[in-house]
């Protein structure tokens, strides 16, 4: 819990953090009662960066935080803002440019199919069709949650939006999961934490989703329905690995932070459902 995170201020890094925390101080207006335990004057009052640190928080600001807290310990946002405002994103392509694919042929790269999970509402965005609609549909997120998206997703995305497509903070799962253990790829990580794929759909890598697209694009129609729902899988399941990788963290350094409830939320199903509804129809 952010309220609980002190690294942020001026002057306080993890062991000073850490002695807060065994001294009892386990929020920001505990802090500020106890303000004697600096033994020394930070060059920015503490009053002034808690007040902005509320106001921050308030906004729902996570870009702030996320550029205060940096890269390692960013993930901390997750608790906060996994509320509906976290959008976990998955993009399929088909082959980087020039790629020479098992068939022999040179494809254009590019993002086929996009799915995007908050907890309650899902929805696909295939190339050709609503792709364009993205950015405008982000806008509504604080953060974005992706694993290996600053290598792989987020590339593709600015290819095709610009590089300020999304304007809030981004956390990328794949650097948190390995910092606790969590190693491999996406749906090895899936398998250590207990997550299991749909049986339709639990065998298919990223070729077959290059294979489907191409399926679609010489029109086979429902050759989208299967591609939509492996994706839906990886962005769905992101929810579930961040919430986990998060647990294993506060287990791993005894962090004072409430940890995740590891239940499949109730409804996941009937959202995709709506989902895949509303894409083919």
């Amino acid at each position: 819990m952010l309220t609980r995170t002190f690294i942020h201020l001026t002057n306080i890094g993890p062991q000073r953090e850490r002695h807060y925390w065994d001294e009892g101080i386990l929020s920001w207006d505990d802090l500020l009662a106890k303000r004697d335990l600096f033994d020394d004057s930070p060059p920015v009052p503490l009053e002034t960066e808690l007040t902005l640190s509320r106001e921050r928080l308030a906004e729902g600001d996570a870009r702030w935080f996320e550029e205060r807290l940096g890269a390692e310990h960013a993930w901390r946002m997750a608790a906060e803002f996994d509320d509906g405002r976290i959008a976990y994103l998955d993009i399929e392509t088909d082959g980087s440019p020039g790629d020479h694919l098992p068939d022999g042929a040179e494809r254009p790269g590019g993002t086929t199919v996009l799915s995007v999970w908050d907890g309650l509402v899902a929805r696909v965005f295939p190339r050709g069709k609503d792709l364009d609609e993205l950015p405008r549909y982000l806008s509504r997120y604080k953060v974005l949650c992706t694993f290996n998206g600053k290598s792989f997703d987020i590339p593709y995305l600015e290819q095709c939006f610009g590089k300020s497509f999304f304007k809030g903070a981004h956390l990328d799962l794949r650097p948190i999961t390995k910092a606790v253990g969590l190693t491999g790829g996406l749906k090895k990580i899936e398998k250590l934490v207990g997550i299991e794929r749909p049986k339709a759909i639990a065998n298919y890598t990223g070729w077959d989703a290059v294979k489907l697209w191409g399926a679609y694009k010489r029109g086979r129609r429902d050759a989208l329905e299967p591609l939509a729902r492996y994706n839906l899988a990886d962005s769905v399941n992101l929810q579930a690995v961040l919430r986990s990788a998060y647990n294993h963290a506060v287990a791993l350094h005894q962090l004072p932070f409430r940890r995740f409830d590891l239940l499949q939320e109730e409804g996941v199903n009937e959202a995709i459902e709506r989902a895949i509804q509303r894409l083919m129809r």
